[in-house]
């Protein structure tokens, strides 16, 4: 299909078939500004009871968490799994188009060697295909055939490196983000020439060892940048979301803020020049990464007004920033379980609400621009924290787990999925759900928000007021978004299933992973 320059509903429009429109999801999060919102309404609060399976595909055999994010450009779909397989199927019916499998070494380091592997998509761009590997790899791939273009290694996975989210493309470049596995290395984000593959440049967002807050004693870091950055077309400003500093169950050798970590940072996405910082916790201790994408929102009345950027925090509390200089505009109330008093970690153990499993985990928001409305997901998981002693922290291998400790689930894990007003931060509504929610959100112009939870089931609720409408048993935990897109006049809402990295004790034991793909009848 033709892709054709303007936007069209929900994501770029490519030329129309016999029988009617179609409607891409054509990034991560469908638009530029990551708002993870379909305007489309064939699926509405009146019909979304009578959405059925359209068909579905396997991630593969005995493969269990899948945390992909699919995009959808000019009828393929494309997708990964959590072994780095890229698939191009069609999206009206599931059909093969190719397959690549890239060659990877998932024992290439430490972090490999301890954790399954995790890929949360891929890129599009110019015609191509790009993907970011378990090792490190980031490969440029021919979208119609698959073929490999080229590859380039980002960094060493020997050192504790390991990329598991997309790069974002904007004008030929492909910005991505690293080394996302809590190893004490030095957060950062990178610029990629997107036809060649040479880098273009990098930028650290944590001081080196013995710098700063950075102690010499040990080697820590921190500041992973765990998902895709976002770039405002507007601005050429980049903005990524950082995670916890380390030691991530301590903070005696780095008190109070430690910049750059926990925050969320805006670059120039030319030069990776940092423009601005805003720190969302401070004397960490639990794990309160920043970690979400974020969402780039217009404020005011018809979503015209002040240029604004939503970052969501691990502790419970979603923070709206101005875009230009990082100023704090508003900040929710926390909308999960949140300890007061806040202890810190002890050796004998410390219970903290939220855990290192929430409040508001790596899943990203909806935004819906024409009520400018938010809609956040996120978990009640409480757990008991015991910090590891001084001596073992300082005997810590390069490359090896820094949380230095452990966090064990104590009580019952349960979710929540809220409504907030991004310029004031209130809350419009607020509902339960029976089991922690970490995959994300997706926002409809047909009035419906749809997210997934651990209890196995695809929820849509009423934009408006928060009621389920509608749930589907997929009989398997959530760790993704929905996305939703137009063939022929046919709107598809399609998540992948099979359960997600971030686990709690109690759900349901997971079936092998599918995607699933719901349309109305007929």
């Amino acid at each position: 299909m033709l892709l054709l320059a303007g936007c069209g509903k929900g994501g770029s429009t490519t030329e129309a078939g016999p029988s009617g429109g179609n409607v891409d999801w054509p990034h991560w999060g469908n638009t530029a500004e990551n708002t993870h919102f379909a305007n489309l309404d064939q699926v509405d609060t009146s019909n979304v009871a009578k959405l059925q399976l359209a068909w579905s595909r396997p991630e593969g055999a005995g493969q269990f968490a899948w945390e992909t994010f699919p995009i959808v450009v000019g009828r393929t779909m494309y997708y990964d799994t959590g072994t780095d397989e890229v698939f191009a199927v069609d999206g009206a019916n599931g059909k093969v188009r190719w397959t690549y499998t890239p060659r990877v070494n998932f024992l290439a380091g430490p972090q490999l060697e301890t954790s399954e592997p995790v890929s949360r998509g891929v890129t599009y761009g110019a015609g191509r295909i790009y993907l970011t590997t378990a090792d490190d790899q980031l490969i440029a791939l021919d979208a119609h055939t698959g073929k490999k273009i080229w590859g380039t290694q980002v960094v060493d996975p020997a050192k504790g490196n390991t990329l598991n989210s997309p790069a974002t493309f904007w004008k030929g470049e492909l910005i991505l983000g690293g080394p996302a596995g809590d190893a004490g290395l030095r957060g950062f984000v990178a610029g990629y020439d997107a036809k060649t593959g040479k880098r273009l440049w990098r930028t650290y967002v944590v001081p080196p060892p013995g710098k700063g807050w950075n102690r010499a004693r040990g080697t820590h870091g921190g500041g992973d940048v765990w998902m895709p950055p976002v770039v405002d077309p507007e601005s050429r400003l980049a903005y990524f979301s950082t995670g916890n500093p380390t030691p991530g169950f301590t903070n005696e050798q780095r008190p109070g803020c430690n910049p750059f970590a926990d925050a969320t940072v805006a670059v120039d996405a030319k030069t990776g020049k940092i423009e601005w910082t805003h720190t969302e916790v401070c004397n960490d201790s639990w794990d309160y990464d920043t970690v979400q994408a974020p969402t780039i929102i217009d404020l005011g009345e018809g979503g015209k007004g002040i240029r604004a950027v939503g970052a969501a925090s691990k502790s419970g509390y979603y923070s709206t920033l101005d875009a230009r200089t990082g100023k704090l505009i508003a900040r929710s109330p926390y909308l999960t379980r949140y300890s007061r008093p806040h202890r810190v970690p002890t050796v004998k153990g410390t219970v903290v609400c939220p855990g290192i499993y929430g409040g508001l985990e790596y899943g990203p928001a909806s935004f819906n621009p024409e009520s400018v409305s938010l809609f956040v997901a996120g978990n009640n998981f409480c757990m008991r924290y015991k910090v590891a002693t001084q001596k073992h922290i300082e005997e810590r291998a390069p490359g090896e787990d820094d949380l230095e400790g452990t966090a064990e689930q104590v009580g019952p894990a349960t979710g929540v999925i809220a409504a907030l007003d991004p310029a004031t931060g209130k809350v419009k509504w607020r509902t339960k759900l029976p089991r922690p929610s970490n995959g994300g959100t997706l926002a409809t112009a047909g009035g419906l928000v749809l997210v997934g939870d651990d209890d196995g089931f695809l929820y849509a609720l009423d934009q408006s007021d928060g009621k389920i409408v509608w749930r589907h048993d997929l009989k398997r935990r959530v760790g993704s978004a929905p996305i939703s897109y137009e063939i022929d006049g046919v709107q598809y809402i399609a998540i992948a299933a099979g359960g997600a990295l971030v686990e709690a004790h109690g759900t349901a034991p997971d079936h092998p992973a599918r995607l699933f793909v719901f349309q109305l009848p007929g």
